[in-house]
């Protein structure tokens, strides 16, 4: 007797979104949200800073990018930010995927247990060199990528400490903390992997978007992203495909096909 093998609702991609919380207008998921979308992924926008709702259950929630944006984690007066804080925990209890990038790392770094605090050696602005520690090195989140890269950076705020069993993956001269995560599903990531170097001289043409109190040139980063252009492009594709391959598992351009996550 044949037995036609249907896959599980937690596989259909094309009915569950994945969620992607945005803070502020040039708060997108960049290039991650256009490589997931080529793998079939299905993605809901809410736009925290106009505010829109989240849902109010996780039924049709598939996984979670939370963006980055100007406000500071730490203002508890930003009107959205307790509500994305228990979304955020109540996810990762309920082991859905989540990455958290920049704002977004510190939003669920806080919701989590973690503490977040101004940079006390001021703004992290540019391309840094960002090193993976040996958990960043074997996670296939960061497969292919250098263990010594250079990254875009733009932040003024960081996460000072972690949630309790969250391990780091990722640490720069100017933040200890650029990448974590915590379980298998739950992710942060200080610097801007979904930023493409177009994504950086834009920013960088753009002077109400340089974080208070910093000093950098502006005309020199943009310059050395038009210069590694094709590294930046490069990684940042990279590590988008191992975001849709690896940690948003649903798999549209080989249907049926469902990812190892190797931990």
């Amino acid at each position: 007797m044949l037995v036609e093998l249907v896959p599980t609702t937690r596989y259909l991609a094309f009915i569950m979104p994945t969620l992607i919380l945005q803070h502020s207008p040039h708060g997108a998921a960049g290039n991650v949200g256009t490589v997931l979308s080529e793998f079939g992924l299905r993605m809901q926008t809410i736009r925290l800073d106009l505010g829109e709702p989240l849902p109010p259950d996780f039924n049709d929630v598939d996984g979670i990018v939370s963006g980055g944006g100007a406000p500071s984690a730490t203002d508890d007066s930003v009107p959205w930010l307790a509500a994305e804080m228990a979304f955020l925990k109540e996810a990762h209890e309920r082991s859905l995927p989540i990455l958290g990038i920049c704002l977004g790392s510190q939003v669920l770094a806080r919701a989590l247990g973690g503490k977040v605090r101004r940079m006390e050696q001021g703004p992290s602005v540019g391309l840094i060199q960002v090193n993976l520690t040996p958990d960043g090195r074997e996670d296939p989140l960061f497969r292919g990528l250098p263990w010594y890269g250079e990254w875009p950076s733009w932040h003024e705020d960081e996460v000072s400490e972690l949630p309790p069993g969250a391990k780091l993956m990722a640490k720069s001269d100017r933040c200890e903390i650029e990448a974590w995560h915590a379980g298998v599903f739950t992710f942060g990531i200080q610097f801007h992997p979904e930023w493409t170097a177009e994504a950086v001289q834009k920013i960088c043409d753009d002077p109400t978007r340089l974080p208070a109190g910093a000093t950098v040139d502006t005309a020199a980063v943009r310059a050395e992203a038009i210069d590694r252009a094709e590294v930046i492009d490069r990684q940042s594709r990279r590590f988008a495909e191992s975001v849709a391959s690896y940690l948003m598992v649903p798999d549209k351009v080989n249907p049926g096909v469902v990812k190892d996550l190797h931990y």
